[in-house]
C-alpha cells in the first residue's frame, strides 16, 4: 500500500504475486473492503498483463479469473494445476507421477461407481417408467460423485415448497422477492443434497451436527441463496418458454420497476454477499466440524462450475461435457 492507503502499483510486475492475492482476497468477508479492492486491483492488472505474457502463462490467468481457486471443484483444480506444473516445472518429477497416479485412481473408481449407477438407472427403466424425470444421469453424477436419497424430514418442506410454487403459476400470481426466496431456497433441492451427503459421511456427522442444519445456519442459507439465484438468472430465457413460476429475475423486477440487466446485477451482488457468508462461517468452524462445511463449500463450487455462463445441466453439451470428460475419462499418460 501506498501513503494514499491505496495499493503500489510497483508490485504489478511480479505477476505470481498478483495473480496470488487475487486468489487469496476471494476468502473475503463482510467489511473488508481492501479485499473487495484488492479484486478489482488485481483482475483488472492481470487483464493488462496478458498481452506480455507466453500463451500457456495466459491461459493460466485466464483460468483464474473466469474462475477462482475458492469458486472451483477441486477435481477440475487438480487436472489444471498438473498440466500446469507438468509445463513449468522440471523439477520434482515423482511428484508429478504421484499427482498423476492419484488422480488416475480416483478416476477409475469413479468410472466404476457411474458403471453401476447406469446398470441400475437401465434395469429400472427409469427414462420409460418416469417419463417426466430428466435423463441427466451422469451430469448428476458429475455433480454428487456419489448416490443420495431423500431423507423422510426434508421431503414434507420439501412438498411444501413445491406446493406454494403450484399455487403461484396456477394463479398466475407474481411474488415478491422475499415470498419467492423463502420458498425457492427450499424447492432448488439444494437442502436435500447437502442433508445426503452428510448421511454418507457416516458416523462423523452426530445428532448435534443434524440440529445445527435444522437451525438453517449462516451458510446453509448462503449457499442455498447462490444455488437458487444462479439458477434463475441463466435459466430464465428457457424457463418462459414453458408454463413456470416467476423466477428471482421476474419477481424483482416486478417488484422494484427493474430492467431484466438491472436485475442480474442486483442478484450477482447478492451472490457476492452470500460468498461472503460462506467464508465467514468457514474461516470459523467453531459448530461443527469442518469437513462438514466444505462439503457446503464445495456444493456452491459446482454450482458456480455448472450455471455461471449457462445451465451447464440442462444444456451439458458444452463446457459440463468437457468437465465430465475430464473427470471421468480422460486419464493422464504415465511412463512405466
Amino acid at each position: 500500500m501506498n501513503e494514499e492507503g491505496k495499493f503500489n502499483e510497483r508490485i504489478t510486475t511480479e505477476v505470481e504475486g498478483i495473480l496470488s492475492l487475487y486468489e487469496a482476497a476471494h476468502i473475503r468477508i463482510h467489511g473488508e473492503d481492501i479485499l473487495d479492492e484488492a479484486i478489482v486491483f488485481t483482475s483488472t492488472h492481470l487483464k493488462l498483463m496478458r498481452s506480455q505474457l507466453s500463451p500457456s502463462f495466459v491461459a493460466k490467468i485466464n483460468y483464474s479469473l473466469k474462475r477462482p481457486l475458492l469458486k472451483n471443484m477441486p477435481r477440475l483444480v487438480a487436472k489444471h494445476y498438473i498440466s500446469t506444473f507438468e509445463e513449468y516445472s522440471s523439477d520434482h518429477q515423482t511428484l508429478l507421477l504421484f499427482a498423476k497416479l492419484d488422480f488416475n485412481m480416483l478416476q477409475k473408481q469413479h468410472q466404476k461407481e457411474v458403471g453401476n449407477v447406469s446398470k441400475w438407472w437401465k434395469d429400472l427403466d427409469v427414462a420409460t417408467k418416469l417419463p417426466f424425470t430428466r435423463d441427466r444421469l451422469v451430469e448428476t453424477y458429475f455433480w454428487t460423485l456419489g448416490v443420495y436419497f431423500e431423507p423422510q424430514f426434508e421431503m414434507k418442506r420439501l412438498v411444501q415448497a413445491y406446493f406454494a410454487e403450484a399455487k403461484w403459476m396456477n394463479s398466475n400470481y407474481t411474488p415478491t422477492m422475499e415470498e419467492y426466496m423463502a420458498v425457492a431456497q427450499v424447492s432448488s433441492g439444494y437442502r436435500v443434497l447437502t442433508i445426503m451427503a452428510f448421511l454418507g459421511m457416516g458416523c462423523i456427522v452426530t445428532e448435534k451436527e443434524f440440529q445445527w442444519f435444522s437451525n438453517d445456519p449462516k451458510i446453509i442459507d448462503a449457499a442455498t441463496k447462490i444455488s437458487r439465484l444462479m439458477d434463475d438468472i441463466v435459466s430464465s430465457e428457457f424457463e418462459q418458454k414453458r408454463e413456470h413460476v416467476s423466477s428471482a429475475l421476474g419477481c424483482y423486477m416486478k417488484q422494484h420497476g427493474a430492467t431484466k440487466c438491472e436485475a442480474v446485477d442486483e442478484l450477482h451482488k447478492q451472490i457476492t454477499s452470500a460468498w461472503k457468508d460462506i467464508n465467514e462461517e468457514y474461516l470459523d468452524p467453531t459448530k461443527v466440524p469442518r469437513l462438514l462445511l466444505t462439503v457446503v463449500l464445495n456444493l456452491s463450487r459446482v454450482m458456480d462450475v455448472l450455471y455461471k455462463d449457462a445451465d451447464g445441466y440442462t444444456h451439458s453439451n458444452g463446457s459440463t461435457k468437457n468437465n465430465i470428460a475430464t473427470l471421468l475419462l480422460n486419464p493422464w499418460p504415465v511412463q512405466e
